[in-house]
């Protein structure tokens, strides 16, 4: 899926890509351990793509 995704768009590096699932994972509007309360999308998906932001309320944790 994550292929998929990324398929003609820009990905973040790998070591990027698993800071923002740590952050992802820890944080507390995480649903379902994949998906994220505030734009439902599947967070390791949204980590990998570079143009997308963390959509928490505020500020971006990432």
């Amino acid at each position: 899926m994550i292929q998929m995704a990324v398929q003609n768009r820009a990905a973040v590096s790998d070591e990027e890509y698993a800071r923002r699932l740590d952050t992802c994972w820890n944080c507390p509007s995480l649903q379902y351990e994949s998906t994220c309360r505030h734009c439902g999308c599947l967070v390791a998906v949204r980590a990998k793509l570079s143009d997308s932001i963390c959509p928490y309320p505020g500020q971006s944790r990432w």
